[in-house]
Parts: structure tokens; sequence; C-alpha cells
């Protein structure tokens, strides 16, 4: 949600300079970004569907600001499109069937960004279906049970980067990924069971890590 009014903002700003105050009768030519380019996997149900209400409300907000900008009644009824969430084990949900083509785009597509704040679960904590969720995603790694929750999904958006991504990995085409963590995964005997696996098997490349947040 945060992602989508952020963007919207920025291009808002953009339209802005493009127009450089021109006057226009169809603002609507100008936005491309619309609810249905994101996508989410929800392990609830009820919180699934207000992740996709929350997107319309945030869509609505955000068009009540751009007429509010642009001098210009700007809505989108009746409502036509929709965030794309699933409800659903993300573990162990293709990432890729989430995912439609836009008309404008050539062969298949595939995420720009993927972003998430998966759950915050120690070796020691895991239920037993988290236990069987970690054995599916890592195998025979060595040592991953020893392993924070969290760590599954880094694999997992390896796993997908690795299969989308070409192997320039500063294309700006190529997707990256960004989790909010435990920061264990980075300290201690976690660090040589997971990096390992991210550097030797999948050649992940860090562009900006965050310390822990006060």
């Amino acid at each position: 949600i945060i992602a989508y009014r952020e963007l919207r903002l920025l291009e808002m700003e953009i339209v802005k300079t493009l127009l450089k105050g021109q006057t226009v009768t169809d603002i609507n030519y100008y936005f491309l970004l619309d609810v249905d380019q994101f996508y989410g996997i929800e392990y609830e149900e009820f919180p699934a569907q207000i992740a996709q209400v929350a997107m319309w409300l945030i869509d609505h907000q955000m068009n009540m600001k751009a007429s509010e900008t642009f001098g210009e009644y700007y809505v989108r009824l009746p409502l036509r499109k929709s965030a794309n969430i699933r409800h659903g084990n993300a573990l162990r949900v293709d990432w890729q069937s989430l995912i439609e083509p836009m008309p404008w785009e050539k062969g298949e597509a595939k995420f720009d960004f993927i972003l998430g704040n998966p759950p915050f679960i120690g070796h020691q904590w895991r239920n037993e279906n988290q236990m069987k969720d970690m054995a599916l995603v890592f195998g025979d790694a060595k040592r991953a049970g020893r392993l924070d929750y969290v760590t599954a999904w880094y694999i997992r958006a390896s796993q997908y980067m690795q299969e989308f991504n070409t192997p320039n990995f500063k294309d700006s085409q190529n997707t990256k990924t960004a989790f909010v963590s435990t920061n264990s995964i980075a300290q201690g005997e976690q660090v040589s069971i997971l990096w390992s696996e991210l550097f030797n098997k999948f050649q992940i490349k860090i562009q900006f890590t965050h310390r822990t947040f006060k």
C-alpha cells in the first residue's frame, strides 16, 4: 500500500514536469500506474481480503490527490481493476503464477520488485508445517534447520531471480528483492549457513542493507 502510494505521488510529479503548466482535457491519458500491477500472497484469508480493499482505498485517495493537483476531477469508477492478492502460503505458491503480462510487454512478464516482511520465527519456535516449509525450500542444504524462518523467503526470491534475471546483475530490468528480516541472519552461526548458500549457489549481489531500526 505504501509502495503504491509513493509511486503514484512520484508519477504525479513526473506528469507535472512533462506538462509544464499546460492545460489538458484528459489527465487519464498520462497516468499508467494502477492497482492491477501489484501482487501479493497472504497466509490468512481475511487479511488477504483487507489488503485488496485497502489497495482500492489508497487508489481512491491518490485519484483525489490527482484531481486537486491538476484541477480536473479524476476517478476510476466503476472499479474494473484490482490488486492480485492471493490467499496462500508464499513458500508453496508459484510466484510467477500470480503475474499476467501488461498489454505493452513482449514475452513473459516478470516482477520488477519483490518486497516483504516475512514472519520473524526462530528455529526453536517453528511449528510442524513451518518445519516442512523449510525442508521443502532448502532441500539438502546443510544445517538449514538452524536458520530463522524468514530465510526461506531469501531462497525463494533467489530462485526466482536466478530463473528470470539476465547474467548481468546491473541490468535495470532485472528483478530486485528487499525483505525486512531478523537481524540474527547476519550474525552468529546463521551467516555461514545462509549466505554461503546465497552467494555460492545463486550468486546474489547485495545492493543495500540497513541496521536494526530503533
